[in-house]
């Protein structure tokens, strides 16, 4: 029980940081669709889809490879000798993109997206790779809340650039004054999204760069050979991951004819309503990854497992009750012409949480190192992804990417689920998890049989809902919650 609060307690810890930064990250969201039109922000939500992807090609897989083997060689060299290809790898990239960016806008791009937004997205990118083994030895080392503040300074600095382009620059220059000329242009706002995020991933580099030539500065040749076949495969399992996830945002605006960019963007606020499961998840990842790596295979360790799943799978159906059963004052966020994309929502809450369930069972292919797995699975689901959004955007438009999201991510879970128990059985209490899926969903059908003008009975009403489903988790669990309390 001890390691059970053991990861709680990290999770709190890095939670309160990723939920806090990702949080004020998340309210740019309602700021830009207040200080761009739909079509710019359309274009924030496709670059950042590119971005994502290109970010785990980059990283390659790094950040559990670096897990894995710094217990078994010296830190610093696993560091510098990581940090050394990310950085080679990086500077490759930037300068590859430089050279073919009009090929590149032509090809990806459209009317809205030329050259230099790929440009510099390139560069945002290329400067999150290198600084991602730095933040991971700071979490082998458990040093939380270094890796916090700079997180949290980063998200921050993000937004405080953000309000100086969309806000103070457009202030300053409609009341004339001149000089901010120089820097500024009313006629491309949207590329000051982009500089924003650049200049803040510039500064928090500047702490963590450093860090990769501490002490002495070294590549050694057999321990990279040893760790990118132990990592391109769970590199392979990232990408399909993030493609998972943002081929719709990528592909919409091809499948989509008229009105593909505003189409795109009141999915894309949307979606990131559907965020708010993955600000769990995330901050259950950063805790649970290094967790496992350090319990190892112990048999003592697979009850563990199971119940950690469990736990997981309640509290992520809490998320998804409150946001559905409140969904009126989170949309207090949107404007009105954004409302028509909250059927997603749903979807996108039950996909994100699956994506979390997989993630919990995928420490199997890990632990027992047959890495494959992870990519043959993920590769069936980057397919289905791909297909799904294929037949599904054109006919059904945003609905449709929302639906081939959530059939991506079960199905994956499925398969690594019976896969694992071939090669790494744990005793997951599979029914026990589906009834708290079920019953979730069954709350919210209830929240929604009643609806009135009243806002005091309507909120009355919607809270006394939310509170009953938590007396009926703890009539449930009782005696679990009891163990953990004691």
């Amino acid at each position: 029980m001890g390691k059970l609060k053991k990861l709680a307690g990290d999770t709190i810890i890095y939670g309160a940081s990723t939920i806090v930064g990702r949080l004020l990250n998340w309210l740019l969201m309602p700021f830009y669709i207040r200080t761009l039109d739909p079509v710019q922000f359309g274009g924030v939500v496709n670059i950042y889809s590119y971005i994502a992807v290109v970010l785990v090609i980059l990283t390659f897989g790094f950040e559990t490879g670096y897990f894995r083997f710094a217990k078994k060689t010296n830190r610093q060299d696993l560091l510098s000798t990581l940090g050394g290809f990310v950085t080679m790898l990086s500077l490759f990239f930037v300068l590859l993109v430089y050279f073919l960016k009009d090929s590149i806008a032509s090809l990806l791009g459209n009317e809205h997206l030329t050259s230099e937004y790929f440009f510099i997205g390139a560069l945002i990118v290329s400067l999150d790779a290198i600084t991602s083994i730095p933040f991971a030895d700071l979490r082998i080392r458990n040093k939380t809340m270094r890796y916090a503040t700079l997180k949290f300074v980063s998200v921050l600095l993000n937004i405080v650039f953000n309000v100086f382009f969309l806000v103070i620059c457009p202030y300053l220059y409609k009341e004339g004054y001149t000089p901010v000329n120089y820097i500024y242009d009313p006629n491309n706002k949207l590329l000051y999204v982009f500089i924003a995020n650049l200049l803040s991933s510039l500064i928090i580099s500047v702490f963590l760069i450093p860090q990769l030539f501490k002490g002495h500065f070294v590549v050694r040749k057999e321990l990279l050979r040893a760790v990118l076949r132990y990592s391109y495969p769970v590199m392979i399992v990232g990408l399909f991951g993030m493609l998972i996830q943002n081929i719709d945002k990528i592909l919409m605006p091809h499948l989509i004819g008229e009105n593909a960019m505003e189409a795109l963007a009141i999915y894309g606020a949307n979606y990131k309503i559907g965020v708010l499961m993955a600000l769990f998840i995330q901050s259950y990842r950063l805790a649970f990854e290094p967790f496992f790596f350090k319990e190892g295979k112990e048999k003592a360790s697979t009850e563990l497992y199971a119940r950690i799943l469990k736990y997981f799978v309640i509290f992520g159906m809490i998320v998804f009750v409150g946001v559905l059963v409140f969904i009126d004052l989170i949309n207090v966020l949107l404007l009105p012409e954004y409302y028509e994309g909250n059927r997603i929502i749903p979807l996108i809450l039950l996909g994100q949480l699956f994506f979390g369930i997989y993630y919990s069972l995928s420490l199997w292919y890990k632990l027992t190192d047959k890495t494959h797995f992870g990519a043959i699975i993920s590769g069936i689901g980057a397919v289905l992804a791909i297909v799904a959004n294929l037949i599904f955007v054109p006919s059904m438009g945003y609905m449709g990417a929302a639906l081939s999201s959530l059939l991506c991510f079960l199905l994956m879970t499925i398969i690594s689920y019976f896969l694992g128990q071939k090669y790494y059985p744990v005793n997951y209490p599979v029914a026990n998890i589906i009834f708290h899926i079920v019953s979730g969903m069954a709350v919210v059908v209830i929240s929604q049989l009643y609806t009135s003008d009243n806002q005091l009975f309507h909120f009355g009403f919607k809270g006394t809902i939310f509170v009953a489903y938590f007396v009926f988790l703890y009539f449930t669990e009782r005696k679990e919650f009891n163990k953990i309390l004691s």
